[in-house]
């Protein structure tokens, strides 16, 4: 039987967005290069979190193509300097709210 353990949410953020196509601020940057650059950030906010004791990394992305594609919360958190062992995961959020 699985062992009973506590669960900490310590922080989050998401990426810019803007408009779509050509006239977009963001249009000729890669989703991942976001994301990573939003994992490093996270880290260096909550820098007495030691990156051995992070478990997972979610990232939600509009569409799981392309460059969100790829498992990107696994690849993500490889480029951004979180140790190999630290499993990620991509949710679909197509139709997500605006916060």
């Amino acid at each position: 039987m699985a062992e009973m353990t506590d669960v900490f949410f310590v922080d989050g953020m998401r990426t810019p967005f803007g408009r779509a196509g050509e006239k977009g601020m963001y249009w000729n940057t890669r989703a991942d290069d976001l994301v990573v650059k939003a994992i490093i950030g996270l880290m260096e906010r909550n820098g007495d979190v030691p990156k051995d004791r992070i478990d997972d990394v979610a990232i939600a992305a509009t569409s799981q193509t392309g460059d969100q594609g790829l498992t990107l919360g696994r690849t993500a958190a490889i480029l951004a300097g979180l140790p190999m062992t630290v499993p990620g995961l991509s949710r679909s959020s197509v139709c997500a709210p605006e916060p």
